[in-house]
């Protein structure tokens, strides 16, 4: 009965850690105070086992999530942001305790995986819902002004929340290939992933996605079968970039565009000044400078100003702008958790989850994937999820040496007693 509840928590705690998919129609201050309240509540519920529940993926949390903590110190030390808006800013970041929430109380991954198909299938609907009534913006926010606008060639909206879309994703890709029931349904799910990141026109979207995709479909093939799948990707892209679609044009130009502009590329110097011009003092430079609360306080004025005038936004770097706003120690956090990604072996149900840890990799020196609140929480179900698989193949292996001890023994005892016979 227990477990049930903590489900319910995790049902409830989804749309709220994600804002309701940044719901408009839903009064500001009431949305922003009950998602600080809800993350505080799963930091305090967490509390208890955190010290408890050893994993694999312990270290690199702990790294990330005391780096993120600690920042707060930063952000006075270096900027005189007080800790009331360092609070206010940094909750956000600070889901990852949920992980040892979830292994002490052991949720079913059965149960989560319907949850996470559930959310994703949410965001799908929500986010045609929004496409056909463009006058009026529901979700999230256009990229300039208070409307949606024309960008690479098609009315742009890039709905918010696509970290559980994407994970869901990575379930249906799996279970097409490791289940033989509901084919239709992962298929269906499955070319949502092509659909609605084509429609976003948002280049990582897509190339992570059609990436993982190949791959999960040529890894466990012949040489043949991996032949063909490749020529109809190349034939399916190429049959695409001929046909005049506007967002695939609307790609294109944006990427020979930015390609041409080298090292002038706006995300290219906004890296580097993050890197290296953007830390007052040596101390930041090791643990970061905090998370600043945007045109509020003076290191969020600094950053509003950098914005406008220079078009840096931390946003537009994702990994560094995580060394920026919390340091060495979390980068060394993330960086364990993608090594451990490539080389632990996981049961083939479980794969899903490695997918979305590479996915977060591949998108994170251009987007805000690896720290927002739009991913977190998928990025926590998916550590949950490989932990899970981890501690599958450990049973798995134990119970394997057990039954080759029995198997020997008793192999033993059949030979002493045709001796004595003898």
């Amino acid at each position: 009965m227990r477990n049930k509840i903590y489900l319910i928590f995790i049902i409830v705690f989804i749309p709220i850690s994600l804002k309701f998919f940044d719901a408009s129609f839903i009064n500001a201050s009431i949305l922003n105070y009950t998602f600080i309240l809800f993350i505080w509540i799963a930091i305090f519920l967490s509390i208890p086992h955190f010290l408890k529940s050893k994993s694999t993926f312990s270290l690199p949390i702990y790294l990330i999530f005391f780096s993120i903590l600690g920042s707060m110190i930063m952000a006075y030390y270096s900027w005189d942001q007080s800790f009331f808006f360092s609070l206010v800013e940094t909750s956000q970041y600070m889901i990852w305790p949920l992980f040892f929430f979830m292994r002490y109380h052991d949720i079913s991954i059965k149960s989560l995986e319907k949850v996470i198909l559930f959310y994703g299938l949410a965001y799908a609907l929500l986010f045609f819902f929004q496409y056909l009534n463009q006058g009026v913006v529901l979700f999230g926010r256009p990229l300039y002004g208070d409307e949606w606008t024309e960008d690479r060639g098609v009315i742009r909206i890039i709905f918010p929340g696509a970290g559980i879309f994407i994970l869901a994703l990575f379930i249906s890709i799996t279970k097409l290939t490791t289940t033989s029931t509901y084919r239709w349904f992962w298929i269906g799910f499955t070319l949502l992933g092509v659909i609605i990141p084509v429609m976003q026109v948002t280049r990582q979207f897509i190339a992570g996605v059609l990436l993982i995709y190949l791959f999960h479909l040529v890894k466990s093939v012949s040489i043949s079968k991996k032949i063909i799948i490749l020529l109809i990707f190349i034939a399916g892209v190429g049959i695409a970039i001929n046909a005049e679609i506007p967002m695939v044009e609307g790609v294109i130009e944006a990427q020979e565009r930015d390609s041409g502009l080298g090292k002038d590329y706006i995300r290219v110097l906004a890296g580097q000044y993050f890197l290296y011009d953007y830390s007052p003092n040596d101390y930041s430079v090791v643990f970061g400078n905090g998370a600043p609360y945007w045109g509020i306080s003076y290191y969020g004025k600094f950053n509003e100003k950098i914005a406008d005038e220079r078009g840096y936004y931390l946003s537009d770097v994702g990994i560094i702008a995580v060394y920026a706003m919390f340091g060495i120690f979390a980068i060394i956090g993330f960086v364990i958790i993608w090594a451990k990604s490539f080389f632990i072996p996981l049961p083939p149900q479980y794969q899903y989850a490695r997918y979305y840890l590479w996915y977060l990799l591949f998108t994170s020196f251009t987007w805000y994937s690896v720290y927002h609140y739009h991913y977190l929480i998928s990025t926590v179900f998916a550590l949950y999820i490989f932990q899970k698989g981890i501690d599958a193949s450990k049973k798995k292996l134990i119970l394997k040496n057990i039954l080759k001890r029995l198997f020997k023994e008793t192999n033993v005892s059949k030979g002493e007693i045709l001796d004595n016979n003898i």
